[in-house]
């Protein structure tokens, strides 16, 4: 299996376990800290790679130091980094997560490099692959996420689509005219509910689906994920 991943790269640095922020200029010790590959592309380009696909990834990175360990990580993760360019006088996109005891936890984050996305997509690259996972296709904004889609799909290849848009409605705005050519929607419950102000999760799925999506696979934290298609609907656990 041969997959592009396309669209948001950033560098996480995860903090375990935080129950506050020190006061002032205290300190407290952690467990541990740790530093990732993380985003709707790149966060998607190490799982799949750790299972055994054949991975591309493009997208955009500053040229400074944080961006040259991003790709640095990926590609010791046997993945091909060849198509993220690289930005000069921008920040790479970088997020601090201080994680809670019980595993939540809040960001803090940077655009940076992520909003020059549209600027540098691999249009050549789609015929290659077998899938092509749009991670982020509201950073491209609605009409390029829209040909990205339609592009990949009319060269035969399987589209995934993971948002980070918000679950308001204006969020789905910002992609809903790609849905057409989506065989794979994966949201998470607040923003399916979010986006189409429906009163359940699987009500908002078959919106989705009259959308033009092909299938929805709506995670919802520790509950089980809900897939849904116009002929089934299935509850997986998490």
């Amino acid at each position: 299996m041969e997959v592009l991943t396309l669209g948001v790269h950033i560098l996480d640095t995860l903090v375990r376990p935080v129950t506050e922020i020190p006061h002032g200029q205290t300190a407290v010790l952690a467990e541990e800290i740790a530093m990732s590959a993380a985003g709707t592309a790149a966060g998607t380009a190490l799982v799949l790679s750790r299972l055994g696909a054949a991975v591309h990834t493009a997208g955009v990175v500053g040229a400074d130091s944080a961006g040259t360990f991003l790709l640095q990580l990926l590609a010791d993760e046997g993945i091909d980094v060849s198509l993220v360019h690289l930005m000069e006088g921008v920040q790479t996109s970088a997020s601090v997560l201080p994680i809670r005891p019980d595993g939540s936890r809040p960001a803090l984050h940077v655009i940076g490099a992520n909003g020059y996305l549209a600027r540098h997509v691999p249009w050549n690259m789609f015929h290659n692959v077998d899938f092509l996972h749009l991670g982020g296709p509201e950073f491209f904004g609605p009409d390029t996420a829209r040909d990205i889609a339609r592009r990949a799909h009319e060269d035969g290849v399987v589209v995934t689509v993971d948002s980070l848009a918000p679950s308001v409605p204006e969020g789905l705005g910002a992609f809903a005219a790609a849905l057409p050519h989506v065989d794979y929607l994966l949201p998470n419950d607040e923003q399916v509910l979010g986006w189409t102000g429906s009163a359940t999760v699987e009500d908002g799925c078959r919106r989705l689906l009259e959308l033009g999506a092909s299938c929805v696979v709506a995670t919802a934290g520790a509950s089980p994920t809900l897939v849904v298609t116009n002929n089934s609907a299935v509850e997986v656990p998490a």
